[in-house]
């Protein structure tokens, strides 16, 4: 008997990004990326995924007066980026080439759904960041929200089909919080 198998992954990419800074204290950034993954079909292969933050460092105004603050940061931002975590060629269907009492057979091995894409997943984030009493006291508060929307998820599927399933874009989740560091 003999086997063989060969598996690529190809990905490709562009990204851009600006940065701002006014007079040490207000702060500005944007990207920008566009990616392109091979375990998606052509028609779908290419995914947008961007970026924006804002921070401000109040303690650095000349009208701030409050000798026990070492520093005071307002901040958000907001971005998103994509998943493609789901193992190669899953947009087509997939042949095994077996031996079977001597004569060559193909096997159906996995079946491909060619409309599968990006999972994205966008997060918003705002916060303080502060530190007190000389270093003595510091910490974050922060409000985060996360939307994964395009949901890759394995559908299964009656083995009465000849297979046990396919990849597939489902649904949305939301995630939201609040964190708190202290130190």
């Amino acid at each position: 008997s003999a086997s063989s198998y060969r598996s690529t992954y190809n990905n490709e990419g562009y990204f851009a990004r600006i940065m701002y800074d006014y007079d040490g204290k207000i702060f500005a950034s944007a990207s920008y990326r566009r990616d392109a993954s091979s375990r998606f079909h052509p028609d779908y292969r290419w995914g947008n995924f961007w970026s924006g933050g804002v921070g401000y460092l109040i303690n650095k105004e000349s009208w701030f007066n409050a000798s026990w603050v070492d520093m005071l940061k307002i901040k958000a931002s907001v971005g998103s980026q994509g998943n493609d975590g789901i193992g190669n060629y899953r947009y087509t269907d997939l042949y095994s080439i077996l031996n079977a009492n001597g004569e060559v057979s193909v096997v159906f091995d996995s079946k491909g759904n060619e409309k599968i894409s990006w999972e994205t997943n966008t997060n918003f984030n705002a916060g303080v960041d502060f530190e007190f009493f000389n270093g003595r006291l510091s910490g974050t508060a922060e409000y985060f929200y996360r939307k994964t929307s395009d949901m890759l998820f394995w559908i299964t599927v009656p083995a009465s089909l000849g297979y046990g399933g396919y990849y597939g874009n489902v649904g949305d989740m939301r995630t939201s919080g609040v964190e708190v560091a202290l130190n």
